[in-house]
């Protein structure tokens, strides 16, 4: 049982980069529409999308930080103070994923259902995605890099850059969960307010209605953005 629940956990990843272990040009690649949430008003000119979620497979070069074998960037769009054309203002942010426990079940329901944390900043409207500490070559202390059974070092946040490989916010969790490259499950994204940055980094799981580490606050900033379509005018 921990094992599956570990994989449930963890595969919420695997929603940003499609096909991990596909390789192949132009395979594997997807893209999720941002949607602010509440809906801004008013609603005549219809709101923008305020960004969206896209990914696609990556693979490792010898030599250089691993992918995990899929990347994913965020577009999140500046908040210009147009309430119809939202976005986001200067803070700290949290990706949340959620999945359900196989690829066909239900979220609501699921006692095995679980979420996976992404941290981030915008500063001067740009975006910069946080490393897993355990990954992380600049972490305070180092986990990385050292003697077996140290990980290998990740690519280094990317300041400005809102864009990361899987590896950089997952490190081995999904090997070492016994995931397999193209195994399909459904996933939703919203993107949170990150209240409390200090208990809530990248890598914290929420599962089986439970976090890990138990001091998370993940879930509980303000629901600012999910991933969706947008609803246009349906005119007469």
């Amino acid at each position: 049982m921990g094992r599956i629940v570990l994989g449930v956990a963890v595969a919420a990843c695997v929603a940003l980069a499609g096909p991990a272990g596909a390789q192949v040009k132009g395979a594997g690649k997807s893209s999720i529409t941002i949607v602010k949430v509440p809906v801004p008003l008013p609603t005549d000119p219809t709101p923008k999308t305020a960004g969206s979620v896209s990914a696609k497979a990556a693979a490792s070069v010898a030599g250089k930080p691993p992918t995990g074998g899929g990347s994913f960037a965020l577009k999140l769009s500046k908040d210009v103070g147009d309430q119809t054309k939202p976005g986001f203002l200067d803070g700290q942010y949290v990706l949340e994923i959620e999945s359900a426990s196989t690829a066909t079940g239900n979220l609501v329901g699921d006692p095995l259902a679980a979420a996976y944390f992404i941290t981030l900043t915008i500063t001067g409207g740009k975006c910069t995605i946080h490393d897993l500490p355990a990954v992380d070559p600049n972490g305070s202390p180092l986990q990385c890099g050292g003697p077996s059974p140290q990980p290998v070092c990740a690519l280094a946040d990317q300041a400005g850059k809102c864009s990361a490989s899987i590896y950089q916010v997952a490190g081995s969790l999904l090997s070492g969960a016994g995931l397999v490259a193209n195994a399909p499950f459904g996933a939703r994204f919203r993107i949170r307010d990150n209240a409390d940055p200090a208990n809530c980094q990248t890598g914290h799981i929420f599962v089986a209605g439970s976090f890990s580490p138990p001091t998370s606050s993940c879930r509980t900033g303000t629901v600012l953005g999910v991933g969706g379509v947008a609803l246009g005018a349906t005119g007469s």
